[in-house]
């Protein structure tokens, strides 16, 4: 069963982050370096966490496998982002930086070497994950090879504990733990918005992230839910959803996928006209999926859009 209101948070603070990139340093709603580096944090140890959970195997034999899976998937990640580093043109970037950035990643004299080693995969997706957020934009890995290696890493942590005789209680109770952190810093950030301003909790910045702002007597109402979207295309190598353009009145857009013969979910948010459908959680590998899209705002949805559907 998903956890709802994780799952609800984890979009959430991927908001919060979408939202932040657009703002300048002069904006005093810029989230500070501390407390966004906070919410990244807490961010991707809920997303980890969520993952573990949503696929977690019932035995240590079945744990064993999705281990060796999940280690599989993480070397393929990371590849993709050793490549894109690896083709960014010199006329966008010089190569000293990006030789830089490939040796942050742990690419020691920009060369991939062996990736076979648990212990090495293991290694290099932690450090991805934890300097991605320090490096300038242009040498980063893609914002979706983070996020993969984010759940996948999830999905190791989890399964190995189950592997290595744990129980499922376990990973239940860290999923849990992660999420009150991340409600907490959240919280956080709502408090930083209202202090941004002399409008404090009637400020309408706090729609842009997911709030329903106060209103006065007399004031406006709020802005109608989201109009319908155009029609929505599905790009199966980066798990992403596309539409034309984001519709009036929408601030966010979300994904959501139904396997065949289970509940609607949401998997995905974005600020912008593309959003993932494994950003939460990772696709089950043979599983037929029916996906679409929402446009969201602090109201709540508008209309969804067509359907697709596709085997992972």
């Amino acid at each position: 069963m998903a956890d709802q209101e994780l799952i609800d948070n984890i979009a959430q603070g991927d908001l919060i982050i979408g939202v932040d990139a657009t703002r300048n340093d002069y904006d005093l709603r810029t989230l500070p370096t501390v407390l966004r580096s906070l919410l990244t944090t807490r961010l991707a140890a809920a997303r980890a966490a969520n993952a573990a959970v949503a696929m977690a195997a019932g035995g240590e034999a079945g744990a064993s496998a999705a281990v060796a899976d999940a280690v599989a998937r993480l070397a393929a990640h990371l590849r993709n982002g050793y490549n894109w580093l690896k083709a960014i043109p010199t006329e966008d970037v010089p190569a000293s930086e990006v030789l830089e950035a490939m040796e942050s990643y742990g690419w020691e004299g920009g060369k991939i070497g062996e990736l076979t080693a648990t212990s090495r995969i293991i290694a290099l997706s932690e450090l991805a994950l934890a300097v991605t957020p320090d490096l300038p934009a242009a040498t980063r890995y893609p914002a979706n090879v983070v996020t993969r290696i984010t759940t996948w890493l999830g999905v190791y942590s989890g399964n190995k504990i189950i592997a290595n005789g744990g129980n499922l209680q376990t990973i239940l109770d860290d999923k849990d733990a992660k999420r009150e952190l991340l409600a907490r810093a959240i919280s956080r950030v709502r408090y930083h918005y209202c202090a941004g301003g002399d409008e404090g909790e009637y400020s309408v910045e706090l729609s842009r992230i997911g709030y329903q702002p106060k209103r006065l007597p007399g004031d406006a109402q709020p802005a109608p839910l989201p109009e319908a979207l155009g029609v929505a295309t599905f790009n199966a190598a980066t798990r992403e959803l596309t539409v034309p353009e984001l519709s009036s009145h929408t601030t966010s857009l979300v994904a959501f996928r139904k396997p065949l013969g289970g509940d609607s979910e949401q998997a995905g948010v974005s600020t912008t006209n593309i959003v993932g459908v494994s950003d939460f959680s990772p696709l089950v590998v043979g599983v037929t999926y029916a996906l679409s899209v929402k446009p969201r705002n602090s109201r709540g949805f508008g209309p969804e859009s067509n359907i697709i559907t596709f085997t992972a």
